[in-house]
């Protein structure tokens, strides 16, 4: 009792004492309320009606565009249902809250792949392949980096059959869904979609001077349709927070009386009249199952996991497949097939000069720092941005509400990129075709406590082998950075099957991850690219050097071998290679009457199916050259016109 008196005689002198402190908590309290409040506007439904006009499965990022095109005339009633729920957790929001949120299971889907033997890291052990569970789909858990691809992606798409997907079509849907920080005609300006730069750290400029001196050129306008050079990243953000689908296109649309979007709501299956495609069956909470019918169209928006999955559980699939699990055959194609993913193999750079200068790193201003998280909301440093040249703002008392959201907690992942194609003497070039690697710059270093819980968890999610791991064992307090290399146009491909016909229990997914050795050598290429940056005079000018090149004898991935050497880097692509979480291509999209589609350039689903389309990146005849959020995007733009001009005049 003693005690608390004295606590409480000691209260006011405390209080005078961290008063700013106080202050400031306060003010962040507050600011965290107005940005919930802000965020949550419209509501989800609890109720919905027997009957809509379109019914579309997934909220995720091509989902949520759809849900807002298809209701904006008024014309059409529209219902989403969306698995997961709703994204007003504040981490998810924040941009350094991604290694919490995209390993938490209450907004991904924890999904893992087969054994792959292939990968000597993976022969007998599976590979997470996590994806969004929550409003706005992996756009509200991924890493944020904006990455229109090539052009030549899309013209190749149309050289398959997929007529009206070349680069002078798709450009257009660019367009006219960004909100770019950058001008220029060829980008876009005041759509519904932010693309911010990233905020800049400094070793992000060491970096891009030591590509420069490679012979690499500096491509600062990556996304005007050739992304080869090196550049800094470009992210979805608006004023210092993610800018996800949900908030770009799904939230604002959630006030409309004719769009009900409802969470929690697992689709088990399309109900057909024959084959066409009617209604489809959900359960929620509790066990729950309902029905719902469409009168014009089902359209599935799930992901290249959920919506091959949800289509074979609705008997659209091969033959075989069906038949195995005892499923009524609807239709026979090849659902599942043509399954790939972008391969990456990450090392971790340390600088041994002390004049480098300490950043914050990428995970040390978490989300339980007082101190970031008042920055975050206070600080008026962070995502870059310009007051003035925010064109649209209309109340500028709004913007200084809510435009001062800043600090290390707006930082996301890939601060710098590069893409170059390769040769067949295993050279890196620049060419105008499709680039074959992609380089990734994650600044801080990217690990710090081994024993940090949020950390812990991503390396199990990850699973990034035994590289991150011992790095993570290893790491020193220096400053650094994460490299990755990516494998943009993978040969292998892949499948996703049923593991049975229940629902619930999630599909097999077989990547086929560097199961062609044309993979294998291209892989290597970009792990030797990272190695010569690293030899560049600016570079070694820093001290840099590998992080497992530090590490005990015992701990090394190979210990016998020269870490310099050609072996080497053919042991780092078999043991530190795993998937990027970018699946696509397993509802392909081709000609009307191509036996190796899914769907035609209309997106509806072929063999005789009527009132059922597929929109999201499940439909890409091959990857993207980068990142495949802005792709998903502009997939939900295009699908969402096509459909529309389906019902013209009605």
């Amino acid at each position: 009792m003693e005690n608390l008196q004295q606590l409480v005689d000691k209260f006011p002198s405390t209080l005078k004492e961290y008063k700013t402190t106080v202050a400031c908590g306060s003010i962040a309290l507050l600011s965290g309320y107005l940005l919930y409040k802000y965020q949550s506007r419209g509501r989800v439904s609890e109720k919905w009606n027997k009957r809509y006009d379109f019914i579309v499965v997934g909220a995720g990022s091509a989902g949520c565009v759809l849900a807002n095109r298809l209701s904006e005339n008024g014309k059409f009633s529209v219902l989403v249902l969306e698995a997961g729920g709703e994204d007003d957790d504040p981490k998810i929001h924040m941009p350094m809250g991604v290694l919490d949120a995209c390993t938490d299971t209450k907004f991904v889907w924890q999904d893992k792949t087969v054994p792959q033997p292939a990968s000597e890291a993976y022969i007998d052990s599976a590979i997470q392949s996590q994806h969004g569970k929550v409003l706005g789909g992996s756009s509200s858990v991924n890493w944020m980096a904006y990455v229109r691809g090539h052009r030549e992606d899309y013209n190749s798409w149309e050289s398959l059959g997929c007529t009206g997907w070349g680069w002078s079509n798709v450009e257009s849907y660019f367009r006219k869904m960004e909100d770019y920080f950058l001008p220029g005609e060829e980008l876009g300006h005041g759509g519904p979609l932010t693309v911010s730069a990233n905020r800049n750290l400094r070793t992000t400029d060491y970096l891009i001077k030591a590509i420069k001196e490679l012979g690499v050129r500096e491509n600062k306008s990556y996304n005007s349709g050739d992304n080869q050079g090196v550049t800094k990243g470009h992210v979805t953000a608006k004023n210092g927070r993610r800018w996800s689908a949900a908030q770009a296109y799904l939230r604002p649309a959630m006030k409309r009386s004719n769009l009900h979007v409802v969470t929690d709501a697992h689709v088990t299956k399309i109900l057909f009249d024959g084959k066409r495609a009617v209604g489809v069956r959900f359960v929620r909470e509790g066990g729950f199952t309902y029905e719902v019918l469409a009168e014009k169209e089902v359209i599935i928006s799930s992901g290249a996991i959920n919506s091959p999955h949800l289509l074979l559980l609705s008997g659209i699939g091969p033959k075989e497949e069906l038949q195995k699990h005892g499923i009524p055959i609807v239709a026979e194609l090849p659902v599942g097939l043509n399954y790939q993913d972008h391969s990456t193999a990450f090392r971790n750079v340390f600088f041994e000069n002390p004049q480098v200068p300490k950043e914050e790193h990428l995970y040390k201003a978490n989300l339980s720092s007082t101190k970031s998280l008042i920055e975050y909301f206070i600080n008026g440093k962070g995502m870059q941005r310009d007051f003035w040249s925010n064109r649209k703002r209309k109340d500028i008392s709004e913007y200084f509400i809510f435009n001062f959201f800043s600090g290390p907690l707006t930082t996301a992942a890939g601060q710098a990129m590069c893409f170059f194609d390769v040769d067949e003497e295993g050279n890196y070039i620049l060419t105008n075709k499709m680039p074959e690697i992609q380089i990734f710059m994650t600044g801080g270093p990217f690990i710090d406590d081994p024993n940090d819980e949020v950390l812990s968890r991503f390396n199990e999610f990850a699973n990034f082998g035994p590289l991150l791991l011992e790095t993570m064992k290893n790491a020193d307090k220096r400053q650094g950075v994460m490299l990755a290399a990516v494998l943009l146009h993978p040969r292998s491909r892949g499948s996703l099957t049923l593991a049975s016909a229940d629902p619930f229990q999630r599909p097999l997914i077989d990547p086929q991850i560097l199961s062609d050795p044309e993979d294998q050598r291209i892989m290597k290429i970009g792990l030797k690219f990272i190695s010569d940056v690293l030899k560049s005079p600016t570079m070694s000018s820093l001290g840099s050097y590998f992080s497992e090149n530090k590490f005990p004898t015992k701990d090394r991935i190979a210990p016998d071998v020269d870490p310099e050497s050609e072996e080497y880097l053919e042991k780092l692509v078999s043991t530190a290679c795993t998937v990027c979480w970018h699946p696509a291509g397993s509802c392909k999209m081709g000609a009307e009457g191509d036996t190796s589609a899914v769907v035609d350039p209309q997106l509806r689903v072929q063999g005789g199916i009527q009132g059922l389309r597929v929109v999201d990146n499940s439909i890409m005849p091959h990857l993207t050259s980068g990142n495949t959020n802005a792709p998903a995007i502009m997939i939900g733009e295009k699908g969402s016109d096509l459909i529309l001009q389906s019902y013209r005049g009605i």
